[in-house]
């Protein structure tokens, strides 16, 4: 693996697509959280150092944006909670 690789997440077009297309407009489903989770938690194991921005910029949003989107999944219960 590349340095360049650690730099972004390993995210396919058709997986962008299905991340925009689940947000919904405005409206955000737990399908999306549970997505949006899925490849934040991967771009981490991945080694990825701000998945937050990456997956802000593919989405169209700010990087708060995303880190809230994590934050309502962990309150959902669809995402376990950081261990630090």
């Amino acid at each position: 693996m590349t340095a360049d690789a650690l730099r972004a997440p390993q995210m396919t077009d058709a997986e962008i697509a299905e991340l925009l297309a689940l947000r919904e407009g405005y409206h955000v489903t737990d399908a999306f959280l549970v997505r949006l989770a899925t490849h934040f938690v991967q771009a981490e194991i991945d080694g990825v150092l701000n998945p937050a921005r990456h997956l802000a910029d593919y989405l169209g949003v700010q990087r708060q944006t995303v880190l809230t989107y994590m934050r309502m999944a962990r309150r959902k219960g669809l995402v376990a909670k950081p261990r630090h």
